[in-house]
Formats: structure tokens, C-alpha cells, sequence
């Protein structure tokens, strides 16, 4: 019997792969710790040297820029690094390195913008004057409580590196060396564990195909012919068994895996037994569910007390919809506990949880809306039938007949303007949306816009400016023109008179961006997150004599969403505000 077989093999190419791997892993943790160190120790030499350079400035400050740039000279001459000394307004009074008067404003690199604020200041970045990566360090010059200037001191990055290729050179030459002598090592120690364990592979081998009449003798070592005969009787009753549950497991697991439903099982004791990924992800949970008390795991509120209801009313279903302030995981669930009576199975619940937020959600929103519509119709309503009412009466002379009927027309042309505004917004919010894409000039939409508003813009004396650089689109002009009408119309409304608009459009990203600015009131901070909900308006003192449904920014958000674009909006009150939307460009132009 040859010793050198497959057991040898295996034993020694794996001992010398450890052997290997764990001098690699120590070669590498010895690199990251003296790496450290290194990095830790030139910056500690750099910081010295600043503040040594700092002192030696301070000790003779006040100094004009020749004595400056002598000074850094002479310590670069001495410690072979680069100095420079800025002013408190950012201006590089000398450099060692570098002509001052043709080096930038400094005021804005990191380092010296920390020092400047009273701090030393640190960054590693490649230096535009000299073309070199450097370690930067400066302090700040402190002269009668007051910033005299600033004294940086920077070291080439390349001599951080020399030294650490001479660290690499060494650790390879260990490698060199200890790499042999571990392979060695695994060699003759896979020699002495050969011998005897390839007799017990041989029996193991016969007792697997069944021939229990001829025996291998191990050589008097009774223990092993033991162990060989134990572990193949039991690896046989083992495979058999774990291929049995793992059979099982995976049945379930393709069962609930599928499901956007949570699906948890839980025995008597409160263990989770199984788990799928939507349970998991309904209620963010991260660590793993199975094995685990499920009120361990569990922590929101209102499920443990339904979970705690379930157990003590003993009833065998129990259904909820549970609301919930999480941020992460669903908002609204709809949860369902079911007491399993089977015993012999060891599971005794069963929990189904589902998303109903979506649902929750769109109940909520179309009774906001409603309720909302309802309101906004109610009041032009209620002033037609006011109006009406009086002209019925009998005495009124002509001017009030006159006033009255400018109510009614008044009213009636706020409830066109909101009939209008629904069947835009239903337009945009279809889920089968009529958009018609082609390719078109901009150029012809903002035509279009500037002859709707004309009227409106002389008798306000606004001027609408048009900056366009985008010779083509493709999208739906209708659905642009109805964007940039909403927002002109807004920016009409807002502006003072003899205001500006000015409509912008650019190319951005393979996309087309396109910007409305007025210099009107502007919009307090307080409102730009919620200016693009459908009829929300701003504090209406700001409001007085003007109009509007409060539907226009909501037809703007879902008009550019259904376009594929995005929108957002700026402002500033008293000075100005800008609604930012992307449209897709054409590819060729038209």
C-alpha cells in the first residue's frame, strides 16, 4: 500500500494552502498595522514641522513677503518639505515650491479653510502648482488674538509610498522564505497521517458498497477500525435523514417563498419556526425570525398585544388591521393569527400578515379629495345662489343689479376654472394617461404660452424672457404646454407689477430641464414641501385679489411624472421663486 494516494494529497495541499493562507493573512494584517503606523508617524513628523515653522515665523512676525519667502526657502532647504504662508484672505504670501503671485487664492483648500476658522487643518490631494500629491498640514499663526496667517506644511506623497514598497519588499522576502518551509511542513506531517487513515478509507469504501465479509487490517490500531465502522454507519443514517428534512424544508420554503404575503409559524413555546423574506420585510425586522421567541423579535406595540389577545381569549382565529408609525416596513397591515389544533405537527400558529397601506392609502386620498372638491365647490356655490337670491327681490336700481351679476360671473368663472383644473388633473393622473409622443420644437410651445398671457403680462407690465438651447424634444406638447401654462399662470398671479419671468431651457444629463423664475413674493419655507398637493394654497393674507383652485403645482407634479421627468421647486420670499422640471430631448433634431 503506497502512502502517497488521494489522502495525501488532499491533506497536504490543504495543510499547505492553510499554512499559506494564514502567513498571507499575518504578512497582511503586519502590512495594514506598520501601514498605519507609517501613515500615523509621517503625519505626526509633518505636524511637528508645521508647528516648528509656525514658531519660528511667530518668533520673528512681523515679516514682509521677500523675508517670507527666504524663510520658507531656508526650511525647505533644511527639512526638505514644502512650506507656504498664507494670508487671512486666502492670498499665498510664499511658497517654496511655487511663485507666489502665480498661485491662486488658497482660501478654499481644505486645510487652509480649517485653519482659518482657528483649527489645524489636514488633506491629501494632488497640488495644482506643482503637479505633485502632497500631505498638507497648517496651522493657524495667532498674533494678538487675532489671525496673522496662516504656515502649511506639505510632504510629497511619494515618499509615503517609497517607504512603503521598501515595507512590501521585506514582507515578500519573508513570504519567499516561510512559504517553503510551511510547505515542507504540511508534507511531512500529510506523510504521518496517510498510512493509517488510507487503510480506514479502504474499509470505509467496502462498508459503503456492502462487503462486510472481508475486513483491512489498520495494523493493530483498534480505535480507528472502530471509528471508521461508527462514521460510516452513522454519515449513512445521517445522509439519509438530513436529505429527508432538507427535502421538507424546501418544499416549504417554495411554497411561502413566492408569496407577497408574510407567513410566520410558531410553536407552543412562542418559537419561530419558519419565516419567509415578506414577513420579514412587512414588519423590518433584520435579524433572523427562526429559532426566536417572536415577542423578541417583534417589537411593535400593537401586534404583541394582539398576539398576547390571541393566546389568552383561546379563540382559533383572530383578525386586525393594524396601523403603525414605523418609517421602515409597511404602515397599515392587515394581520391574521390562527390557532393550528393539528397535534401532530409541532407548529400551533399560524400568522398571515398583509400590506394593505396602498389600499388604506387610496381610501384616505379619495376622501380627502372629495371632501376637498366639496369645499372649494361649496363657497362659489353658495355666492351664485346669494347673488340670484337678491336679484330676485324687488327694488334694486341698476348699479346693484350690475354688482350682483359681476358675483355670478364672478363665481361662475371660478367654477369653470376648477371644473377645468379636475379634468386636467384626472387627465394626468389616468393610469391609461392620453399621451401622445412626437418629437417638436420647444420653440413652438413657448410661442404658444407667451400669446395666452400676453394680455395678462401688458396689463401687469411683466416681462416674459425665453432662453432656450434645446432644439428638440419628444414628448407630448400638449402635456408641456400644460405644465408651463399652470406655471406662468402661477407666476402671473405672484408677480408685482413691472415683475420678470423668465422660462429657461437646457440640456442636463440626456435629458431636457427646463426652469420657471419669477421675482415675485416667493414662498415661505415652511409651505415648499407641500405647494405640489392637490388643493393646498399658500397663507391667503399673502393671497388677497387673486385667484386660483389650488390645483395647478398638483397638475404640474403629475403632468412631468407622467412624462418621465422629475420637478421640484426653490424659493425665497421677497426675492424670487423657481419651478425646476426635466422633460425627455429628442435624439436627432426635427
Amino acid at each position: 500500500m503506497h502512502w502517497q494516494g488521494r489522502f495525501f494529497k488532499r491533506v497536504f495541499l490543504r495543510l499547505g494552502a492553510l499554512l499559506c493562507l494564514g502567513m498571507l493573512l499575518v504578512c497582511a494584517v503586519t502590512w495594514q498595522i506598520m501601514h498605519r503606523w507609517l501613515a500615523g508617524y509621517t503625519q505626526d513628523q509633518i505636524i511637528k514641522q508645521a508647528h516648528l515653522a509656525k514658531l519660528t515665523i511667530d518668533r520673528q512676525w512681523p515679516l514682509d513677503e521677500p523675508a517670507l519667502q527666504r524663510e520658507c526657502d531656508h526650511m525647505h532647504e533644511l527639512t526638505g518639505l514644502r512650506l507656504t504662508v498664507m494670508a487671512p484672505d486666502g492670498r499665498v504670501l510664499a511658497d517654496s515650491n511655487a511663485n507666489p503671485s502665480e498661485m491662486e487664492n488658497h482660501a478654499k483648500r481644505p486645510e487652509m479653510a480649517a485653519a482659518l476658522a482657528g483649527r489645524m487643518g489636514q488633506d491629501l490631494r494632488r497640488s495644482s502648482s506643482v503637479g505633485e500629491n502632497f500631505v498638507y498640514i497648517a496651522v493657524p499663526l495667532i498674533e494678538s488674538g487675532r489671525l496673522a496667517a496662516v504656515v502649511r506644511v506639505a510632504a510629497p506623497a511619494a515618499d509615503i509610498k517609497r517607504r512603503e514598497e521598501a515595507l512590501i519588499k521585506w514582507i515578500t522576502i519573508g513570504l519567499a522564505i516561510a512559504i517553503p518551509l510551511a510547505l515542507l511542513g504540511a508534507w511531512v506531517l500529510s506523510k504521518a497521517l496517510a498510512q493509517p487513515v488510507q487503510r480506514v478509507s479502504i474499509l470505509a469504501r467496502r462498508l459503503s458498497t456492502g462487503d462486510l465479509q472481508e475486513r483491512v487490517e489498520v495494523g493493530g490500531d483498534d480505535e480507528i477500525w472502530q471509528v471508521a465502522e461508527s462514521l460510516e454507519t452513522m454519515r449513512e443514517n445521517l445522509l439519509a435523514r438530513v436529505h429527508e428534512v432538507q427535502q421538507q424544508r424546501k418544499d416549504l420554503e417554495v411554497t411561502v417563498s413566492h408569496l407577497e404575503e408574510g407567513i410566520i409559524t410558531v410553536d407552543r413555546a412562542g418559537l419561530v419556526l419558519t419565516a419567509n423574506d415578506a414577513a420579514r420585510r412587512l414588519l423590518a425586522v433584520d435579524s433572523p425570525l427562526v429559532g426566536r421567541l417572536l415577542t423578541e423579535q417583534v417589537t411593535d406595540e400593537a401586534l404583541q398585544q394582539m398576539w398576547n389577545e390571541a393566546q389568552a381569549a383561546g379563540r382559533n382565529e383572530l383578525h386586525r388591521e393594524l396601523k403603525r408609525s414605523k418609517v421602515r416596513g409597511a404602515a397599515q397591515l392587515s394581520v391574521t393569527i390562527i390557532r393550528v389544533t393539528e397535534p401532530s405537527t409541532p407548529i400551533a400558529w399560524l400568522i398571515c400578515i398583509r400590506d394593505i397601506t396602498a389600499l388604506a392609502q387610496s381610501a384616505a386620498m379619495k376622501t380627502e379629495f372629495v371632501a376637498n372638491a366639496s369645499h372649494e365647490l361649496r363657497t362659489p356655490v353658495a355666492s351664485i345662489r346669494a347673488a340670484v337670491e337678491t336679484l330676485n327681490a324687488d327694488g334694486l336700481d341698476r348699479e346693484m343689479t350690475q354688482r350682483f351679476m359681476s358675483v355670478i360671473a364672478r363665481n361662475v368663472e371660478r367654477l369653470q376654472n376648477l371644473t377645468e383644473d379636475l379634468m386636467d388633473l384626472n387627465r394626468v393622473e389616468s393610469e391609461s394617461p392620453d399621451l401622445s409622443v412626437r418629437r417638436f420644437r420647444p420653440d413652438e410651445v413657448f410661442a404658444s404660452v407667451r400669446s395666452v398671457f400676453a394680455e395678462a403680462l401688458r396689463q401687469k407690465s411683466v416681462r416674459l424672457e425665453i432662453v432656450n438651447e434645446v432644439e428638440a424634444l419628444e414628448t407630448d406638447p400638449r402635456w408641456l404646454e400644460l405644465v408651463l401654462k399652470n406655471l406662468v399662470d402661477n407666476a402671473v398671479k405672484f408677480v408685482g407689477i413691472g415683475g420678470r419671468i423668465e422660462i429657461r431651457c437646457r440640456h442636463e444629463g440626456g435629458m431636457a430641464r427646463l426652469e420657471v423664475e419669477d421675482n415675485g413674493c416667493g414662498i415661505p419655507a415652511g409651505d415648499l414641501d407641500r405647494v405640489f398637493e392637490r388643493f393646498y394654497q399658500v397663507d391667503k393674507s399673502r393671497r388677497v385679489g387673486i385667484g386660483g383652485t389650488g390645483l395647478g403645482l398638483a397638475i404640474v407634479k403629475h403632468a412631468v411624472h407622467g412624462m418621465g421627468g422629475e420637478v421640484s421647486i426653490a424659493s425665497e420670499e421677497g426675492r424670487f421663486t423657481r419651478v425646476s422640471f426635466t422633460v425627455p430631448v429628442a435624439a436627432v433634431a426635427v
